[in-house]
């Protein structure tokens, strides 16, 4: 089976963003994933969320630019994104009140539940609360 690596926001916007101080380092690690033929993926609270940071983050063409990114990777086969489903969401409220000292975001733990559904091997975030509550996260 195939190693399978999620995409965080930080890491979309680092990947996306070439001012980003994370940007080379990110780019880097997703390439070396792509060529140890690790399965990609996110959800779409992530993208949801991505979007929403870039739109205030940066110029209305890179928003699009992302979006043309993340539609063709998707359409092409190169990305993978689940979606928060009723029963997903209901788990990430369950997490949500389980960690609330670590102060997770919705969307981290709609995520902790896609790993754990989807079998995720790691995740790629530049965030540390995924390594406060045990997630393998790279780098």
């Amino acid at each position: 089976m195939a190693y399978k690596a999620f995409v965080d926001t930080s890491a979309w916007v680092a990947y996306y963003l070439s001012d980003d101080k994370n940007h080379i380092r990110i780019k880097n690690l997703l390439k070396g994933l792509i060529v140890d033929k690790a399965v990609i993926c996110t959800s779409n609270d992530v993208v949801d969320e991505t979007v929403t940071r870039l739109i205030y983050m940066t110029r209305p063409r890179f928003v699009k630019e992302f979006i043309d990114f993340i539609g063709e990777s998707i359409k092409g086969g190169n990305l993978v994104q689940f979606w928060v489903d009723d029963q997903l969401q209901l788990e990430a409220f369950a997490l949500t009140v389980k960690f609330l000292e670590h102060k997770l975001s919705m969307t981290d733990c709609t995520t902790l539940a896609v790993l754990k559904r989807f079998n995720i091997d790691s995740i790629v975030s530049l965030d540390s609360d995924f390594r406060k509550v045990g997630v393998n996260t790279i780098p």
